[in-house]
């Protein structure tokens, strides 16, 4: 962490993360890689409490999972443009992005609670933005996606959960629906199957003035 201040101290990120880890009573994996970064499938980043730099632009084509456990604090901090299939964080994950990020599916968090959070500088593209009520996400320039989030949080929503049934697949409601069970959603973005019911969403993207 000392040498990454000499290079990245006066950034206006820099104290947040290097607060990774005070926040934790155990000890915290630093991680620091130049980029450009490519990888054929997913990145998977959970469990024991990191703080990772990763400067330059990073291409996943499958899908970003951020998670740890609520009492674990963690940080990913991207100093360059991002595109993936999909990105999940949630717990105590924080990812922020210092240029504009593109998914090309959906971002999905939860369990904000432990301070889970997504803070983009740039633009934020995807299909959908499908936030808890427990977790924020914001972006910087502007975010276009439709978006499900909790009201008061910096990202102003679409609709709220349970409002909009017939937007999405039956398979990814909560027991039938109207609710939207987020875990079911990871696993059908992560699969390629369906999350959105393709003319609800033409129609919504539509009226919202997206790209259809």
């Amino acid at each position: 962490m000392n040498e990454l201040k000499e290079q990245y101290g006066e950034q206006h990120w820099w104290s947040w993360f290097e607060e990774t880890a005070s926040l934790n009573d155990e000890p915290v994996y630093i991680g620091y890689i130049t980029g450009p970064l490519q990888i054929d499938g997913d990145l998977i980043l959970d469990e024991d409490p990191w703080a990772i730099i990763i400067d330059g632009n990073v291409e996943v084509k499958g899908t970003i999972i951020c998670k740890t456990p609520e009492e674990r604090v963690s940080t990913l901090m991207i100093l360059g443009k991002l595109q993936a299939r999909n990105l999940f964080f949630s717990g105590g994950a924080r990812v922020a992005i210092e240029d504009d990020a593109t998914l090309y599916g959906f971002v999905v968090g939860t369990w904000g609670d432990g301070g889970a959070s997504l803070n983009v500088t740039g633009t934020l593209t995807a299909r959908g933005v499908l936030l808890d009520a427990h977790t924020p996400a914001k972006a910087t320039k502007q975010i276009d996606a439709l978006i499900m989030c909790g009201e008061g949080w910096p990202a102003k929503p679409d609709f709220l959960d349970g409002d909009q049934p017939e937007l999405f697949d039956p398979g990814v409601l909560d027991r039938g629906g109207p609710f939207v069970d987020l875990n079911l959603v990871r696993n059908a973005a992560q699969a390629g199957a369906p999350v959105f019911d393709q003319a609800a969403e033409q129609a919504r993207r539509k009226a919202k003035g997206l790209l259809i």
